[in-house]
């Protein structure tokens, strides 16, 4: 993509951005957070996922470094 399809894309984008703010933040308080909420708690559950993932793999390769179990007495 050259900087000029690039620089146009990102406007179209932005552009894109603004009018659905400026549609929501028309809108009644409690009508913002139905429309939301839903979005906020997907992205929550999502980042969740890849930090569980993450910290999963870490954890596995930390215990595959480690060699046998090594339990505190």
């Amino acid at each position: 993509m050259t900087g000029a399809a690039y620089a146009g894309a990102v406007h179209g984008l932005l552009s894109w951005w603004d009018g659905v703010e400026l549609w929501l933040s028309g809108l009644g308080f409690v009508l913002q957070t139905i429309i939301v909420m839903p979005v906020v708690l997907m992205l929550a559950y999502a980042i969740a996922l890849v930090i569980d993932v993450i910290l999963g793999n870490g954890i596995r390769v930390l215990r595959r470094l480690r060699g046998p179990d090594r339990r505190l007495r």
